[in-house]
């Protein structure tokens, strides 16, 4: 066979390796498209369950809401890492609410929220607030993470679970309590922060990977029951914060259902927004369905409000004996609910916020304070 034969058949090889090539390629784009266009995505390592659709307008699911902008930084990082665009999503929408300019009062920065010295090592040399840069660097870290959490993981949940663990309070602290969550998450900070962190991403994960989708109802917040709402919208131990006035401050170190669902019920955002005590009290009164007309903002219409309707008793008590669960206390500037016991300490009987300094969190209990004796206001209606 002469040499020009040769090259002619190399030459048709190649361009059929060519074409199918494309059309693999193709498929492929295909097929990755259809999955995103359908909101579910197949479980990955982790184990991430699916669930019900979630497409712009529908509001029934708890999934990842992911801003169109970031879906191939973040499809990167998850290849790059070996856990699911869910689990990314999901920790970066916990990490910053997808805010590329975030920073923490610890000092961590960008939408990835890294401290400056693990950034130094991580970032190569990138831009801590550009997202792409920041998103890359938290797929290698979650990398490391897996890689040093593999062998002490008794499945793919764990190993999970482990990692986020990590990525939050540092794998020395997840080593140091010998790999086991269950003893790290009883003791201090790992408890107040690190076990809310790992769970609500790993919940958030089992949800939809969504583009966009927005959520108009604040997720599964629980009705009819005030106590329970307030547990499902505040932290339970108390969370202090340096003051600030701005309408943002509060947002980022708010527990996520509070941020969703107050915006929802207003969109007047100003003022330390997610600091105000009167719209904490707003946002469990009426996203629990118990009152729909609870004024959303300002103690003192909140305090008219009390005294002229008939569906509050309105009192001084004289002793925590006198007081039941979802019980308002308020005198003028401030608002917060008592919700009996819930655990040890003076924060662990009562709930609310602190305008500029901190948000809905665990609440130290009092009858009185430099403004006066509160009443309670007790809700006697009948709900909606």
């Amino acid at each position: 066979m002469s040499a020009q034969s040769d090259r002619s058949k190399n030459t048709g090889i190649k361009l059929v390796a060519i074409i199918l090539g494309v059309v693999i390629a193709g498929l492929a784009a295909f097929l990755f498209l259809l999955v995103i266009v359908s909101g579910i995505f197949g479980k990955e390592t982790e184990g991430a369950s699916e669930s019900s659709a979630c497409t712009p307008g529908d509001t029934s699911s708890t999934g990842v809401q992911i801003p169109s902008e970031y879906e191939e930084y973040i499809e990167d990082a998850a290849a790059e890492s070996g856990f699911s665009p869910q689990v990314i999503g999901a920790q970066i929408q916990q990490e910053s609410g997808f805010d590329p300019d975030a920073e923490s009062p610890a000092g961590a920065q960008g939408i990835a929220q890294f401290m400056p010295a693990t950034w130094a090592t991580i970032g190569e040399g990138g831009d801590v607030f550009d997202p792409e840069d920041s998103i890359a660097a938290m797929g290698r870290y979650m990398k490391d993470l897996r890689e040093f959490m593999e062998d002490h993981a008794s499945d793919d949940e764990h190993l999970l679970e482990l990692s986020l663990a990590g990525y939050n309070a540092g794998q020395g602290a997840v080593q140091q309590h010998d790999y086991d969550l269950d003893r790290m998450f009883q003791s201090g900070g790992y408890k107040e922060e690190t076990k809310p962190y790992v769970e609500n991403i790993t919940a958030a994960a089992e949800g939809d990977y969504t583009s966009n989708c927005q959520h108009s109802d604040g997720g599964d917040v629980p009705e009819g029951d005030a106590v329970e709402t307030a547990m499902h919208l505040a932290w339970d131990k108390k969370v202090e914060l340096e003051f600030s006035a701005a309408g943002s401050h509060g947002k980022e170190e708010a527990k996520p259902e509070f941020v969703e669902t107050s915006t929802e019920i207003n969109d007047d955002i100003h003022t330390a927004y997610f600091t105000d005590c009167g719209v904490f009290a707003a946002t469990v009164m009426i996203s629990s369905g118990i009152d729909p007309e609870f004024p959303v903002r300002g103690t003192g219409e909140q305090l008219n409000y009390f005294q002229n309707s008939d569906d509050y008793e309105f009192f001084v008590p004289e002793s925590e004996g006198e007081l039941q669960p979802g019980d308002l206390l308020i005198v003028p500037g401030h608002i917060y609910m008592y919700s009996g016991e819930r655990h040890e300490g003076q924060d662990g009987r009562a709930l609310g916020a602190s305008l500029y300094t901190r948000p809905p969190s665990g609440h130290d209990l009092y009858l009185s304070d430099d403004r006066g004796e509160y009443h309670v206001a007790r809700y006697v209606g009948s709900g909606s």
